[in-house]
């Protein structure tokens, strides 16, 4: 293993500070290229760390739930399953099956969903929204890079659509409004958030045209210590109380 990375695993076991030192930890692994809401990285002269956002909030309620102390491992998408392998992680949360092939899915045991996200078409203010599919045809589409978006695959693969990414999402609209996409693809959460929060914004709006529909689970992998029981229970126990509202309400 790199120096590099070994000293974040370092750092990352010994986080969370000495009130919290007593407790097991739970160790989370965070794909690194996130953005707020979902998650704000900063990188440190150690590596990459999860500073804020929906994924540390969620993370954070469920690991007190368990009684265990968070650990968040930010990783580039290429060594999430070999952590997953060296028996680095415990749970991998804000990720759905469908994006993985059946035997990636397969090490990992999966309770009930906790979150439901929708993807949307963004399209400018000015100009009129996206109905349907057809209405993309000749256009150029921004994605974000190593999304899948199956809704729209036959579109490309057939070329009556061109694909365009972008790192993040930010990024992403950043193009549209440089006008080197027609529309994007976003995820309706991101787009509310950075809409309010970025005045550059108010020239995009979300069309009516709805790219996906999915569940997001908190995937435990089979050799962790806390039980798909545990985690199950600790998750109900944080949805009935409304947590995931709360923090939900702070990115709306």
């Amino acid at each position: 293993m790199h120096t590099k990375m070994k000293v974040m695993f370092a750092l990352a076991a010994c986080a969370g500070g000495t009130a919290a030192s007593a407790q097991e930890p739970l160790r989370f692994l965070v794909v690194d290229g996130r953005s707020l809401p979902m998650g704000l990285i900063r990188n440190t002269p150690h590596g990459p760390e999860l500073a804020d956002g929906l994924i540390k909030d969620w993370q954070d309620a469920l690991a007190h739930e368990l009684g265990r102390r968070p650990v968040h491992l930010v990783l580039p998408r290429k060594r999430q399953d070999w952590a997953v392998e060296g028996h680095k992680v415990d749970l991998r949360c804000f990720v759905s099956p469908e994006w993985l092939t059946p035997e990636i899915a397969a090490d990992y045991d999966w309770p009930a969903p906790f979150m439901e996200v929708e993807e949307r078409v963004i399209g400018l203010a000015d100009k009129p929204p996206a109905l349907s599919m057809r209405d993309l045809e000749g256009k150029t589409i921004g994605g974000v890079h190593g999304y899948t978006y199956r809704k729209l695959d036959a579109l490309f693969a057939s070329g009556k659509a061109r694909r365009e990414d972008a790192q993040g999402e930010s990024a992403l609209l950043l193009k549209q409004l440089a006008g080197r996409t027609d529309y994007s693809m976003m995820r309706t959460l991101d787009f509310q958030y950075l809409r309010r929060n970025d005045g550059r914004m108010a020239a995009l709006a979300l069309s009516p045209l709805v790219v996906s529909h999915f569940a997001m689970y908190c995937a435990r992998t089979k050799y962790s210590e806390v039980s798909l029981l545990e985690l199950s229970g600790a998750q109900e126990r944080l949805l009935h109380a409304g947590a995931l509202e709360r923090i939900l309400q702070k990115y709306r």
